[in-house]
């Protein structure tokens, strides 16, 4: 490297543009009125060929060396965790893939509250601001876009789907509970208007009775023959009772019949006497209550009364020893 020196104070630099830098600091120079920036220093040993006396030159601005190109910092490289900021040609863009894949999404029967859509669009936006979007096609970003708002919109889409099924099962499970309702109510007064004992108020009271169990229990979930079964279960639960009544009352009057049948066939016999034909009563009543049930009819029991008789008045038993020709003879 060709070095050089100052004129004024013999100081050794290494190039003519530090001479010149020296020479705003330099003391020697500065005492000289007027002076003036030589045009640049010699070689080392070497006399410049500048005017020995350059305060008697015309005073010329020194020319002041410029300053060096400022060195850049290297660039940060952005932590895992740095999001940064979408430059402002790409803001525009981002909205616009916003506003086309969250303002303008719509889809019958389902509506999205407010925060998931506030924050799919914070979703989006961190998605595409990691992205050079101005140098992607539209159509890319707005895929993306979309995936990101569906993975946020399809569980709330789901439990509004849920939701809308499961009041759906309830309304047709309210309508199946009316219709089985129904149902049982007319089975009920099929099988009670077979019931010749039972009177229109009895009937009543009972297809009212059955029919309050019946929207108690019944859901809607049955089949008709479950319903049919229950009513049938109900019924014969609510009959017993009655019907026991009313063959305990129809035997009682059918042994009455039957006393009433042995006192005619008792009074054609003569040779009874009052306490004889009281005993033959007593016996008579006793088997009748033994044998009737209530579900006898009448003639039933004037056929049973006449048995019971037979056995009473049977013709007396052969001696021992006599035979068949002896009472012939």
């Amino acid at each position: 490297m060709n070095g050089a020196t100052c004129h004024f104070c013999k100081k050794s630099f290494r190039n003519r543009q530090a001479v010149r830098a020296h020479l705003k600091g330099c003391p020697s120079y500065r005492q000289l009125p007027k002076a003036s920036l030589p045009i640049a220093g010699s070689k080392p040993g070497v006399l410049g060929s500048g005017d020995p006396y350059p305060s008697a030159r015309p005073t010329v601005a020194p020319r002041l060396a410029p300053d060096p190109p400022r060195l850049h910092a290297p660039r940060i490289s952005a932590s895992p965790g740095h999001k940064p900021a979408p430059t402002d040609r790409a803001r525009p863009i981002i909205q616009q893939v916003k506003n086309q894949v969250i303002e303008s999404w719509w889809s019958f029967g389902h509506s999205i509250p407010a925060e998931t859509k506030a924050q799919a669009l914070v979703a989006i936006e961190q998605e595409l601001s990691r992205l050079p979007v101005d140098q992607l096609p539209r159509s890319e970003l707005v895929t993306i876009a979309e995936g990101i708002r569906d993975r946020l919109y399809q569980p709330v889409i789901q439990r509004q789907e849920q939701a809308r099924e499961a009041e759906e099962r309830k309304r047709n499970q309210a309508r199946q509970r009316t219709i089985l309702i129904a149902a049982g109510a007319a089975h009920v007064n099929r099988i009670l208007r077979q019931q010749q004992d039972l009177d229109g108020w009895t009937r009543l009271d009972l297809e009212q009775q059955v029919k309050r169990v019946l929207e108690r229990e019944v859901n809607g979930s049955e089949t008709e023959a479950e319903v049919q079964a229950q009513v049938d279960d109900l019924l014969a639960l609510k009959l017993e009772p009655i019907k026991s009544k009313h063959r305990e009352q129809a035997r009682q009057e059918l042994i009455e019949h039957g006393i009433a049948c042995a006192q005619r066939e008792l009074a054609r016999e003569d040779d009874l006497d009052a306490r004889e034909r009281s005993c033959i009563e007593r016996d008579v009543k006793e088997a009748l209550e033994e044998e009737i049930v209530g579900d006898e009819s009448e003639c039933d029991v004037e056929g049973l009364v006449n048995e019971i008789l037979d056995e009473l008045f049977g013709e007396p038993e052969a001696e021992d020893g006599e035979t068949e020709e002896d009472e012939e003879d």
